[in-house]
């Protein structure tokens, strides 16, 4: 049977308004230009409907912002981390050398990864395991690959299948820290 890791939690309302923000933004700006384009003519119009566009923009992102805070610590607290891992000593420009995207389950020395669908946000049916976790440290590399979110740091951890770097943001490298063995690299 293959590794299964537990399923994470859903998204809120504001962080599904947000992803199909594109459509909704877009309807409110026609409309409000269609109906200030009359009485205030049509550079004033198309200025006030920006403004109002950007304004819903960012209260919808705030609200969601706040929501997938909360959310991804109640996954940290099941074990549960979003993250990216890669191979630091593939061969360069392979395909295991770059970030990938995905959901870890952290629990008792393992890692279970299941890696997302690049560009869609759902789960593959994939999951790799990792075991014998050793922590060596935080990595700080001279500039942040473009793949990581601006908030993840990169940790450096040995494994039964060789080195691997995770990039998790703070809740997800207390939970690493917590399941592994501190030790520097052999």
């Amino acid at each position: 049977m293959a590794a299964e890791i537990k399923k994470p939690s859903p998204l809120g309302r504001w962080e599904k308004a947000l992803t199909r923000s594109y459509w909704w933004v877009l309807l409110v700006g026609f409309l409000v230009s269609s109906i200030l384009r009359e009485p205030l003519g049509f550079l004033p119009a198309i200025a006030l409907t920006v403004a109002v566009m950007a304004a819903l923009t960012l209260i919808v992102s705030r609200l969601a912002a706040a929501e997938r805070k909360i959310r991804l610590l109640r996954d940290v607290e099941r074990g549960l981390i979003e993250c990216a891992i890669r191979y630091p000593k593939a061969l360069p420009d392979s395909l295991s050398s770059r970030w990938e995207q995905g959901i870890a389950e952290v629990n008792n020395g393992t890692i279970k990864f299941q890696p997302l669908v690049a560009g869609m946000g759902s789960p593959t049916e994939h999951v790799r395991e990792f075991s014998e976790l050793s922590l060596y440290g935080l990595l700080f590399p001279p500039k942040k690959p473009a793949e990581l979110q601006r908030s993840w740091k990169i940790a450096a951890i040995g494994t039964d299948k060789g080195d691997l770097e995770v990039a998790t943001g703070e809740a997800g490298l207390s939970l690493l820290s917590d399941h592994t063995d501190h030790a520097g690299p052999s």
